[in-house]
């Protein structure tokens, strides 16, 4: 009797220190949808940048959008981040579009970016690298 209770308790907790808590180690997906500003259309092959709005910053994610306009990410901390969709090359942008994202903990955060002909005029995002 005395060994089955042992053997219980040993099996016990080593299942509890074994098993991995989700709110220790939460994980941060998103995605990032691409499309037009004129009438909605998913973009694809767009060059998609994410970075922290802050001077200094070490986030500093890319990726292109896929056949049905979408990038995904995964970060490892809580975060608000600034993101960049653009065509063309830097600063010779044909298109561009901006927005900004909130992670949310152990949950897939989707987030659409509206791209739009390049206006040398406005300021496009702040971020560049």
């Amino acid at each position: 009797m005395k060994k089955a209770i042992l053997g219980l308790s040993i099996l016990g907790t080593f299942l509890l220190f074994s098993c991995e808590n989700k709110e220790l180690n939460p994980e941060y997906p998103f995605t990032i949808v691409v499309k037009t500003h004129d009438d909605s259309t998913r973009v694809q092959n767009v060059f998609v940048e994410v970075a922290a709005p802050i001077s200094g910053n070490a986030v500093f994610i890319e990726g292109y959008s896929n056949t049905e306009g979408e990038v995904d990410f995964e970060y490892d901390k809580a975060a608000t981040l600034s993101v960049r969709a653009s065509r063309g090359t830097r600063p010779e942008y044909t298109w561009i579009g901006c927005t900004e994202i909130r992670l949310l903990p152990n949950e897939r955060v989707i987030k659409t970016v509206y791209i739009e002909p390049y206006d040398t005029l406005l300021i496009g995002c702040s971020f560049d690298r």
